[in-house]
């Protein structure tokens, strides 16, 4: 097993899920057997072995799991399916999981419809801490849900633990080290400026214009097409700007970083005819769902990366607006906005009108 194949096979249902979602929606069957299993079988979860997977099989109380996987005959883990309409993050369901969990004595538990996958943690003593962590094939990106995915690898199951304490262990160093996606641009940007200083000890740069080329580089090499621009005040208030003595040479570095580009946008219509059109896509998603209410989004459970959409925690690292006592998680793409305001729009009944729009800038 490889991250790249665990990968190919995630496109390969995203694929399936586009082509024949209404199948899934209602066909719980057809979910296990061309959605979940492929998977569970990259992941080194034999589905056609019962030294690996049993599928419905009673435990002592004869309640009847979708899948126990095993491990050197012992049970390791439990997988909860469900088709496309049922929602995962129902109490009920979850509390079914967690039933079967703690029947067989197991750490942990998967709960999926084959496009979004939860983690559940049995014993964990603080009830909200028990979901470890959920992944959208849909909406997140396929290098996070295969890495992800990965950690209940038949390989990685005995050391399931020992992988998510070192992952938050990671995770937490690099929240102290870098803040946002600003800060990697500064701390990049002062190491370039001392690494040619160390040769041309007069070089001379605008701090802004060197921020510029590097927020410019990094997107070429991680294609990082999301990053917002910040816009300068100075153009915001269509002040002029003066020249510096760089001028001439800035025009040929910075040129292609500052071209203007077609960027998608959104609006957003309320039945009470009120139209959320901001310049910037992540202003008409927050308003928006400042319109609708935070709280009523809350109970919804919606994640992005494993954080949630709306939380009365600030996460360490991820983009956030805040809005009251709430924080609105805004590090993602414009489609992914898009996305979760589709699903808020489903769940709720909120009947908005949601369009996209280009607009050259």
């Amino acid at each position: 097993m490889t991250m790249k194949e665990i990968e190919n096979i995630l496109k390969e249902t995203l694929g399936q899920v586009i082509e024949f979602r209404a199948d899934y929606v209602s066909n719980e069957q057809a979910v296990r057997t061309q959605l979940i299993e492929p998977i569970l079988n990259v992941l080194g979860w034999k589905t056609s072995n019962p030294k690996f997977v049993r599928p419905n099989a009673p435990d002592e109380d004869g309640k009847i799991p979708d899948y126990t996987l095993l491990k050197n005959g012992k049970t390791t883990l439990i997988v909860e399916a469900k088709n496309l309409s049922i929602d995962l993050q129902d109490k009920k369901i979850i509390d079914q999981l967690a039933n079967y969990c703690f029947k067989s004595g197991i750490d942990f538990g998967v709960l999926t419809n084959g496009v979004k996958w939860l983690l559940f943690k049995t014993f964990e003593k603080n009830p909200k801490d028990r979901i470890v962590w959920q992944v959208d094939i849909e909406n997140d990106k396929i290098e996070y849900v295969a890495r992800s995915l990965s950690s209940f690898a038949y390989s990685n199951i005995d050391t399931l633990d020992t992988l998510l304490k070192k992952s938050k262990l990671l995770d937490n160093g690099w929240k102290t080290l870098i803040e946002s996606t600003e800060s990697i641009v500064t701390i990049i940007s002062q190491k370039l400026l001392e690494k040619i200083k160390s040769t041309e000890p007069t070089f001379k740069i605008d701090p802004n214009d060197l921020k510029t080329f590097t927020k410019g580089k990094i997107e070429e090499l991680f294609e990082l097409t999301e990053i917002e621009e910040e816009e300068e005040k100075a153009d915001e208030n269509g002040s002029v700007q003066t020249e510096s003595e760089f001028a001439e040479v800035e025009d040929v570095i910075f040129k292609r970083h500052q071209k203007n580009k077609i960027r998608k946008k959104i609006s957003v219509t309320f039945p009470d005819k009120t139209v959320v059109k901001n310049r910037k896509v992540v202003d008409t998603f927050v308003e928006s769902i400042k319109k609708i209410g935070p709280e009523k989004v809350l109970p919804l459970n919606l994640y992005r990366a494993g954080v949630a959409i709306v939380s009365e925690t600030k996460d360490d690292f991820y983009n956030q607006h805040k809005i009251g006592k709430y924080w609105i998680m805004v590090h993602s793409s414009t489609k992914d906005k898009i996305a979760v305001l589709n699903e808020i729009n489903e769940k709720l009944n909120l009947k908005l009108v949601i369009e996209t729009y280009t607009n050259e800038r």
